[in-house]
């Protein structure tokens, strides 16, 4: 009796003594709450164990810039008359053939070889291109969104013509870079964002033509991107830490009618893959030069494409002789891979484009033509003849392989 008795003493001693705590939890942020009401105790049913293995988040796929690209716009007086009116100016129809050809794009980028004067200080044509306003009319209307403007013609109006081609580029909504009204503006990076990738511009040229000196000294600086190693260092990076991640540099050099790119080019060629920019667009020799797509290494060892093209030729331009009388639109993708976490160039491609010019009235007219598609178009047999040749003198200069070529 004695030890039953002593056993069921030392029972309730322990229960007693376990009881506080199966009626205190842990709260959600680490304390104890108070107990509770009485009822009934927590199920007893065993948590569900972790699984090893979390469920993977669904594939994020990719999405895809479309760039277009053309060479130089040049307007001589031939073209201004083409396209006067009696209440202005209209240079359009210029454009109605290409239109389907740069519409669709998401970047469509052009190099604006003129100047933006207005009816006070007039009109002019080679060798100092001013332009009237409603050529960035007809450039809105075929589709640029994007003109770089720095080239040898940049200071053919003086400091008046770079302000008012920005002041008109804006008015018109297309974007610029290359030339600059401030030292502010000039070092603020061109950078657009389309369907989440965001994309750094930036344009540079060779020289003035000496017109720099008609520039007040203190501003010369900063109105045009001249073509400094150093300069476009420091421009790339800063792109890069404003959150480029895709690099198009516009270049305006070469020799003038000269269709293989010179050494000097080929260096710069160089030094901008070295910097990681990712598309190289050439002007200024008014033909066609070669196109490259090379493998370049990055910093951790992966490769990319980076595309280049040493010379767009002519887009539409009164020289009307054999190579300055033709050119390309490029065609690529930017495409951004969320699951492998790239971005990387694909569909190479380009549209030969020949500037068609016939008699009107008592001067000409000026057509841009999508060349396979008007090789049996209705033309004279004069222009069929040479529309054919284009075609053979395009196709066998830029190549063929990994490119492809529409008609």
């Amino acid at each position: 009796m004695k030890k039953g008795l002593r056993a069921g003493i030392i029972l309730v001693l322990i229960l007693l003594m376990t009881l506080p705590v199966s009626c205190s939890l842990i709260s959600r942020d680490g304390g104890r709450e108070t107990p509770g009401p009485t009822g009934p105790g927590p199920s007893l049913e065993p948590s569900p164990e972790p699984s090893l293995d979390p469920t993977p988040e669904p594939a994020k796929g990719t999405t895809t810039v479309k760039l277009r690209a053309v060479g130089d716009i040049i307007m001589h007086m031939s073209q201004v008359y083409a396209g006067e009116r009696e209440d202005g100016y209209d240079f359009k129809p210029f454009f109605e053939d290409i239109k389907p050809y740069l519409e669709g794009a998401d970047l469509v980028i052009g190099n604006l070889e003129t100047t933006i004067s207005n009816d006070e200080r007039g009109y002019h044509g080679y060798p100092n291109f001013k332009s009237p306003e409603e050529t960035l009319e007809a450039a809105k209307y075929a589709g640029f969104n994007i003109l770089t403007t720095a080239n040898n013609h940049s200071f053919d109006a003086k400091e008046f013509g770079v302000v008012n081609t920005i002041e008109k580029l804006e008015e018109y909504g297309i974007k610029f870079t290359g030339t600059a009204r401030s030292q502010e503006e000039r070092d603020r990076i061109l950078i657009v964002e389309e369907n989440d990738i965001r994309v750094g511009i930036l344009a540079y040229t060779y020289g003035t033509n000496g017109m720099e000196v008609t520039i007040p000294q203190e501003k010369r600086g900063y109105m045009v991107n001249l073509i400094d190693k150093d300069l476009i260092e420091a421009d790339v990076k800063r792109a890069r830490e404003e959150g480029a991640e895709v690099i198009v540099v516009a270049m305006h050099w070469g020799d003038e009618y000269q269709r293989q790119p010179n050494s000097t080019q080929k260096d710069l060629a160089d030094f901008l893959v070295s910097l990681g920019v990712d598309i190289v667009l050439g002007c200024h020799p008014h033909v066609l030069q070669p196109i490259e797509i090379r493998r370049a290494q990055l910093e951790d060892g992966s490769e990319k494409d980076v595309f280049i093209i040493y010379s767009l030729g002519n887009f539409v331009s009164n020289q009307d002789w054999q190579y300055s009388d033709s050119g390309v639109v490029i065609e690529l993708d930017i495409i951004k891979d969320y699951d492998q976490d790239i971005i990387y160039l694909d569909n190479f491609g380009y549209t030969p484009t020949w500037v068609y010019k016939f008699s009107k009235g008592s001067g000409y007219d000026y057509r841009i033509l999508p060349v396979g598609s008007f090789m049996d178009g209705d033309l004279n047999e004069q222009a069929k003849k040479r529309i054919k040749e284009v075609w053979n003198e395009t196709t066998s200069h830029l190549g063929q392989e990994d490119l492809i070529i529409f008609e």
